[in-house]
């Protein structure tokens, strides 16, 4: 199959910038490794006990292929080779010809490596074209499948059995469970660890692998200052803080889950000096966690001893990334409702200097000693210095102060541990969220509604409440289908429930703001609703779509933050 190398190596140019950019440099690039250069590779990673496991992705993210083999589709094209990463329509039409297809691919690749297993892929395979497809409809009928999920399992099986010949295992992404999962495959859990924990369960091997945690194509440090990432904010600490083995496993269960996988996707990494930033040293974070944390070990600890060994990641020449010497801000409510910042560096004897006024500081700035507290509109720009010498990029988070600043918020549901940001603070803490790199500000739920409740603490005047939501179909993230507020002066009687359509909130671009007269308010609910399963045609079709959701501003027409000792006055009983 000689086109896979002459026409599917090589597309003929490439994004640059962000996805929602769609921007692309024009130039054609491409290539492809000789059996020399596997045999090659394979060798060298023997010498560092290291097993390279290939993955041979099926039947979905083929267009390349397909550009080479129209006739292994449902259509039969023509296709070109993909000029942007994503999840398209066009993959393999699971018949024999395409079985006979891979199964010649496979007989190639498994003699090159010595690997238990062969990585099969199977994930995000949209059924748009089986749906339309006459010879999927037929074989579904055939084989007396129930659907196309399941016609996805007959084929995996096919191809399990195939790999099982040759002496080898399968392992696929968690996708590969839906309409069964293969006898003998192992399961690699990407999308949180519920995949792999079923697995575990039906007695199947697993690697857990969840985006919460094992995604360093994540943003891990201050957005400001970060190169461009998908989005996400994996920080080293959270990292550290994975445990592989979830809690819902039974000890014999347990013995099911192999270890972790940190993957490092390069869509937005250039060159292998952005590889490097990416993954270290949260590699070096995965490692110890997978090896094995001592009971009496944790992040501080693990923390300090790599400061010391960053002397020797210098020494090797490698990018790593310096967000960990970067001043940590962790936000949260005074005694008296306003915000509190807390300042900490990674260096527990640097000294942390800062402003109030959107000046850059410097050592001869505000030393940091005691908590922040932020009482009206204010840039925070904070970084750390040893000797009078900085040592950590410019912390700056712009704070916009309102009625509801630092008020209680509670959540129905929580939003997921990939896109969990300061938990439901997050929507009170006068931060708003950065529309074009979408990390750690945004609170982000999976096919999850929004259902917020907010105690301003006492009786305000209320004049307007607004909501901040994100678009981004690309990433899989949608607006709410509508939105409804409305809100109570007791906590028992709320007003009629103000509804924003989805076509408002787009007018909007997902800033929503509703006018209401001057009411006295306390408590006010906002709920939007998730747009469910991803429509076909679009990126990630048939999962669940992401609500992204950031501060619910409360205003009245002209509000200045009270001093401490009148919101000290205003204050009233609970049961008020």
């Amino acid at each position: 199959y000689t086109k896979l190398t002459s026409i599917g190596a090589f597309r003929k140019e490439s994004m640059v910038g962000h996805y929602n950019e769609q921007r692309f440099d024009g130039k054609p690039n491409g290539g492809f490794y000789t059996q020399d250069d596997i045999k090659e590779i394979v060798a060298y990673a023997k010498e560092k006990h290291i097993t390279v496991v290939p993955e041979i992705e099926m039947p979905g993210h083929a267009t390349a292929a397909l550009a080479a083999y129209p006739e292994f589709s449902c259509t039969g094209g023509p296709f070109e080779v993909g000029t942007k990463w994503g999840v398209l329509d066009d993959v393999f039409c699971p018949n024999e010809n395409t079985l006979n297809f891979l199964k010649a691919v496979l007989d190639e690749v498994i003699p090159l490596f010595p690997s238990e297993y062969i990585h099969i892929g199977g994930d995000e395979c949209p059924k748009t074209r089986w749906h339309q497809c006459v010879k999927c409809q037929t074989l579904i009928k055939e084989k007396r499948l129930k659907d196309e999920h399941e016609l996805q399992s007959y084929f995996v099986t096919q191809i399990e059995k195939h790999i099982n010949k040759k002496g080898k295992k399968i392992i696929g992404w968690d996708e590969i469970l839906e309409g069964g999962l293969a006898p003998n495959a192992a399961v690699m859990s990407w999308r949180g660890t519920e995949g792999g924990i079923a697995a575990a369960k039906a007695k199947h091997f697993v690697v857990m692998s969840p985006g919460s945690h094992c995604y360093f194509d994540h943003y891990q440090g201050e957005q400001k200052t970060e190169p461009l990432a998908i989005g996400g904010y994996t920080p080293l600490e959270t990292v550290y803080d994975f445990n592989p083995i979830p809690t819902e496993l039974s000890a014999e269960e347990s013995n099911y889950i192999l270890g972790a996988q940190g993957n490092v996707w390069t869509e937005y990494m250039e060159d292998f000096a952005k590889v490097e930033y990416m993954s270290m040293p949260r590699m070096a974070a995965l490692a110890e966690v997978l090896w094995g944390k001592d009971t009496s070990s944790n992040y501080t600890d693990f923390k300090n001893r790599l400061l010391l060994h960053f002397s020797l990641l210098d020494k090797m020449n490698v990018n790593y990334s310096k967000a960990l010497f970067e001043v940590k801000a962790k936000i949260s409510a005074s005694d008296d409702h306003l915000l509190k910042v807390e300042l900490a560096a990674a260096n527990p004897t640097s000294s942390i200097f800062y402003t109030l006024d959107n000046t850059n500081p410097n050592n001869t700035s505000l030393l940091y000693r005691q908590p922040i507290i932020i009482e009206k509109n204010t840039t925070l720009k904070a970084a750390s210095f040893d000797s009078n010498t900085q040592k950590s990029a410019v912390l700056e988070q712009k704070f916009e102060i309102h009625l509801a600043t630092a008020a209680t918020v509670s959540l129905k549901d929580e939003p997921s541990n990939s896109y969990k940001a300061n938990g439901a603070f997050s929507l009170v803490d006068g931060m708003y969220g950065d529309r074009g790199k979408f990390g750690r500000d945004w609170l982000g739920f999976s096919g999850k509604d929004v259902m917020a409740t907010i105690n301003l603490g006492s009786v305000k005047k209320v004049q307007s409440i607004t909501v901040d939501v994100l678009s981004s179909p690309a990433s899989w993230i949608y607006y709410p289908k509508h939105i409804t507020i409305s809100y109570s002066e007791n906590g028992f009687d709320y007003s009629a429930e103000s509804t924003i359509s989805v076509k408002e909130i787009e007018s909007s671009k997902g800033v929503v703001k509703i006018e209401i007269p001057t009411t006295s308010i306390r408590y006010i609910k906002v709920n939007a609703y998730n747009q469910g399963k991803i429509l076909e045609g679009n990126p990630g079709a048939g999962e669940p779509a992401w609500l992204f959701i950031d501060e619910i501003k409360v205003d009245c027409l002209l509000y200045t933050s009270p001093s401490p000792r009148d919101r000290q006055k205003s204050r009233m009983p609970s049961s008020a």
